[in-house]
């Protein structure tokens, strides 16, 4: 029986065009991208959504998902944000859509059902991805990567967390390993050929979704410094797709970036999501610190890119994290080990899923459900919390018990030292995934 690949061969050979055209289907939809393509192409668009004015995030709209869902316990009356059209929800539908259409088009789509001892890895890992996230304001997109283009310090206390918490989940994993853990799941396959026209179908769905949705979509985040800035939903559909599309065709995961050295030395991941923050990094400084930096405030600029603002944000306060250094370090901690368990961080659960993985469905419930009630019972607590601690809140200049907004150009004395010690964190990461690489000296060995 042919496959989908020498049926699309068979129907456009006899010319050049149609072979370019089936090579180029080929290559974009058929073969796995390199890594660093993921890193560099979100560098980027982390500095795009900047100066969009929507910058980059995953948490808060999980969060808003476990909200809704838990609304008649936790909020019963209550008028809380749409599970849809809140901006980064929004976004985190059009992500799943962008993975979805990329599997199924590049016809790496099956439903894999595993055992019940990893169905409730990924609960128990996405509980404390929810945890870990809030924490930190943002995951290791909205804390780690933006935080990064955002040239704040808690992006750099949040990288230790990280990189301690792959390291304790990793321990925690091989240990449950070694000792019989892991039933056997199953695999449910797709045809090819209907993956494919699925895949197609939902890619002129996705289409009209950008062109004709017409509504407006708040971003105010007073807490991360997003001012209220009515953008088109399409637009932000357009990103979520795109982003969607190249992270599980590039399988760029941040839990992969942080467990490979001490998994099995390699570097790929790694190189690229170090990549990935630097590239964060400098673009952003070039938005934040650019003469248009205001550009988003001219009335022409809202009109031609169809968003107007009430509230308008100051470019250089967006997304700055109150929570260096405990939150973001603690919850670095918390969400590191909980994305090893899960098998994903939170955009790496999401492609995964998109993919068919039923394990990563549950962390993805469960990081909505867990970051939703730790929220809840975390505010009752966090003025007493503050009001124990004052003095240290004070030195800090705090505004909850998770830590304060650190700008670092403001904190460092200018934007070059800032850049100097951003630079040199990710380059130092890049430079000890390859000498671990050649060395294995941090792999972590099965004791049998």
């Amino acid at each position: 029986m042919a496959t989908v690949r020498e049926e699309v061969k068979e129907a456009t050979t006899g010319g050049f065009l149609k072979d370019t055209i089936f090579e180029g289907f080929i290559s974009v939809f058929r073969r796995q991208w390199p890594p660093w393509v993921g890193g560099l192409a979100m560098g980027f668009i982390v500095a795009l959504m900047f100066a969009w004015g929507a910058p980059w995030g995953v948490t808060s709209g999980i969060i808003i998902w476990g909200d809704n869902l838990l609304k008649p316990i936790l909020y019963p009356g209550a008028d809380l944000q749409s599970p849809l059209w809140q901006y980064v929800a929004l976004i985190n539908w059009a992500f799943l859509l962008g993975a979805l259409i990329s599997a199924l088009i590049g016809g790496d789509f099956r439903l894999s059902i595993p055992g019940k001892d990893e169905l409730l890895l990924g609960a128990v890992g996405g509980t404390l991805m929810g945890i870990g996230a809030f924490m930190a304001f943002g995951c290791t997109i909205g804390a780690f990567l933006v935080g990064f283009g955002a040239l704040s310090a808690s992006a750099l206390t949040m990288m230790v967390g990280l990189g301690i918490g792959a390291y304790i989940g990793l321990k925690i994993y091989m240990a449950l390993m070694l000792r019989g853990w892991g039933s056997p799941g199953k695999i449910i396959h797709v045809p090819e050929k209907l993956q494919l026209s699925l895949g197609l179908v939902l890619l002129g769905v996705a289409l009209l979704l950008i062109v004709f949705v017409d509504r407006k979509v708040s971003t105010f985040t007073p807490a991360i410094g997003i001012g209220s800035i009515e953008v088109a939903a399409g637009s932000l559909i357009f990103f979520g797709v795109v982003l969607g599309i190249i992270n599980q065709r590039t399988r760029f995961c941040f839990v992969r970036a942080f467990r490979q050295p001490f998994e099995t030395g390699e570097s790929d991941m790694t190189r690229a999501a170090a990549l990935a923050i630097a590239v964060a990094a400098v673009a952003g400084a070039i938005v934040k610190f650019s003469p248009f930096a205001g550009i988003l405030e001219s009335q022409l600029v809202q009109e031609t890119l169809s968003f107007e603002m009430t509230n308008p944000p100051t470019v250089k306060s967006m997304m700055i994290a109150p929570s260096f250094p405990f939150g973001s370090l603690i919850g670095g901690i918390i969400f590191g080990i909980g994305m090893t368990l899960a098998g994903g961080c939170s955009v790496g659960s999401m492609w995964r899923a998109g993919e068919g993985s039923v394990k990563n469905m549950v962390a993805i419930l469960f990081y909505a459900i867990g970051g939703s009630l730790f929220a809840f019972f975390f505010r009752k607590v966090d003025p007493v919390i503050m009001s124990a601690l004052s003095p240290i809140y004070e030195k800090l200049g705090a505004n909850t018990s998770l830590g304060a907004k650190v700008f670092l150009p403001e904190a460092v004395g200018g934007l070059g030292w800032a850049l100097l010690i951003l630079l040199c964190f990710a380059g130092a990461w890049y430079l000890f995934s390859i000498w671990n690489e050649k060395t294995g000296r941090f792999v972590l060995k099965f004791d049998i």
